[in-house]
C-alpha cells in the first residue's frame, strides 16, 4: 500500500545535530526494490564490518522481495495467488508474513487488508491506465475482498478462498525492516544503521551525528513532500507514514489514491492526508498507517488511544495532530507552511 518513490511519505532527510559522538566508518548502498528506492547506511568503527552488513541488509531485503512481490510470476506470493483455492505449501518466511498481516487484520477488524490486490488491479492507480471503475465493477471486486479468506492451516501451508489474492505492499517493508533491525544486532552493540525503505524509516543503534544519538525524521508537508511539517526523535525504533499524495489520479476534481477502504472498494475517504506511526515493530507501524489512515481521524485516535500507539495525523484542514504516546518525541514545524497543532 504505500509502494512510492523516496521522499515520496516521508522527507528523506535526517536532522542531524552537529557534533559528532564518535569516528565511525560509514558504508552505503542506494537500490531499488519492493517497488521503492531504498537507502541503508552502517556506521562502525570497523569500516569492513559497516560494509558487510550493509550488503548483507540489501540481499535480504532483495531475497524478501522475490518472495512477496505478487509482480513477479515466479514469486510464492504470485504462485499463491495463482492456485484457484488449492493449498498451497509456501517458504516458512512468507507463512510468517501472511501470519503477522492476519493478525493486524483481525485486530484492526479489517481497516488493514492483506487482499486488496483485486481493487489495486481494478482502479490501475500508479499506471497510465488508472479510472474509475464502475460500481458495477467495484461490487465484483469486493466479492475476493476480505483478510478472513486466508487459511493458515500449519505446517507452512495456505489456502485462499473465494478468490482472493494477497497484496503484502502494506507490510512487506515494515517486515523487511524488522529483519535489518535484527541483522544489524546480530553484528554487534557498536554497529549504528539508518535503513530508509521508501517510507519506512529504521534506525538502530545511537545516531552517530547526533550528541543525544536519537534519528530526528521529518514528517512530510503533503503538499510539498520536500519540506516536513513535524519531526519525531527515534532511538530503536521505526517510523512509517502513508499519504494520498504517494500514487493518485484526479478525475472531474477528485483525487483518487492508492490506499483503498476494504469495505467500500473506494479510496479511503475520511478526511486526511497522511498518518505516521512510529513503533519499534516496523510490520506493526507498516499496517497501522493503512489502518489508521481507513478508519479515519477519530476512529484512529481512540484506536491509537486505547492501544498507545504514537502516530501523527495530518489532515485535509491542514491541522497535524499528535498522540498522546508520541508528544514527548513529536516537534510541531509546520506553521510557515499554513499547519497548525492540534496538539
Amino acid at each position: 500500500m504505500k509502494r512510492s518513490v523516496m521522499a515520496a511519505v516521508l522527507t528523506a532527510l535526517l536532522l542531524l545535530n552537529s557534533g559528532c559522538r564518535a569516528r565511525l566508518a560509514s558504508s552505503q548502498s542506494d537500490f531499488y526494490a519492493m517497488d521503492t528506492f531504498m537507502t541503508v547506511t552502517a556506521y562502525n568503527p570497523d569500516e569492513q564490518l559497516a560494509r558487510s552488513t550493509q550488503t548483507e541488509i540489501e540481499q535480504h531485503i532483495n531475497a524478501l522481495d522475490a518472495l512477496m512481490s505478487r509482480q513477479r510470476v515466479e514469486s510464492e506470493t504470485a504462485k499463491l495467488n495463482a492456485a484457484k483455492g488449492a493449498v498451497v505449501t509456501v517458504d516458512p518466511k512468507l507463512y510468517d508474513v501472511l501470519e503477522t498481516a492476519v493478525r493486524y487484520a483481525r485486530e484492526t477488524d479489517g481497516a488493514y487488508d492483506p487482499t486488496t490486490a483485486p481493487l489495486s488491479d481494478l482502479w490501475q492507480i500508479g499506471t497510465d491506465h488508472a479510472h474509475v471503475p464502475t460500481q458495477a465493477e467495484i461490487d465484483t471486486a469486493l466479492q475476493q475482498v476480505g483478510w478472513e479468506n486466508i487459511h493458515l492451516l500449519g505446517n507452512d501451508q495456505v489456502q485462499l478462498t473465494n478468490g482472493a489474492q494477497i497484496d503484502l505492499g502494506g507490510i512487506g517493508k515494515g517486515y523487511a525492516a524488522n529483519d535489518a533491525a535484527a541483522i544489524c544486532r546480530t553484528a554487534g552493540d557498536t554497529l549504528r544503521v539508518l535503513a530508509q525503505l521508501g517510507g519506512n524509516i529504521i534506525g538502530v543503534g545511537q545516531n552517530p551525528k547526533s550528541d543525544t544519538g536519537e534519528w530526528v525524521i521529518g514528517v512530510a508537508d503533503p503538499d510539498k513532500t520536500s519540506e516536513y511539517v513535524a519531526t519525531v526523535a527515534i532511538t530503536e525504533e521505526s517510523v512509517v507514514t502513508s499519504g494520498d499524495y504517494e500514487r493518485y489520479f484526479e478525475q472531474d476534481g477528485k483525487r483518487y489514491h492508492h490506499i483503498f477502504d476494504p469495505k467500500t472498494g473506494y479510496p479511503a475517504d475520511k478526511g486526511l492526508r497522511a498518518v505516521t506511526v512510529v513503533d519499534a515493530d516496523s510490520a506493526k507501524a507498516d499496517a497501522l498507517t493503512t489502518a489508521l489512515f481507513v478508519m479515519g481521524l477519530e476512529r484512529g485516535l481512540e484506536y491509537c488511544a486505547s492501544h498507545e500507539i504514537k502516530a501523527v495525523f495530518i489532515t485535509e484542514g491542514r491541522e497535524v495532530i499528535p498522540t498522546d504516546a508520541v508528544r514527548a518525541q513529536y516537534t510541531f514545524t509546520g506553521a510557515k507552511a499554513g499547519y497548525t497543532d492540534g496538539q
